[in-house]
């Protein structure tokens, strides 16, 4: 599995409307090939983080210009630039 771990800078007001945007995306995110799930993580107020889970990097690069696409909408609701890492699973734990 190979993870996108994007962390969101908004106002503290704007979550709500990040979330409709999100909402209205889901047709779009759908037709990632390789995308198994997007998990919007609250760590403050003013700060989401995003975990999207892909089955390889190749497909996450393959869908990259359409990711941004998604991006594009959220950007007027974001107060910096968001903080993007990539990586594959090595260690997890399922119960």
């Amino acid at each position: 599995m190979h993870y996108r771990i994007t962390k969101i800078y908004h106002e503290a007001d704007k979550r709500d409307e990040l979330t409709e945007i999100l909402n209205e995306k889901r047709e779009s995110l759908n037709s990632f090939e390789g995308l198994s799930s997007v998990r919007m993580v609250s760590v403050s107020d003013t700060a989401t983080i995003a975990v999207s889970v892909y089955e390889t990097e190749e497909q996450l690069k393959a869908v990259e210009p359409r990711f941004q696409e998604v991006m594009v909408d959220l950007m007027p609701l974001m107060t910096s630039p968001p903080e993007v890492h990539n990586g594959d699973v090595f260690w997890e734990y399922d119960n």
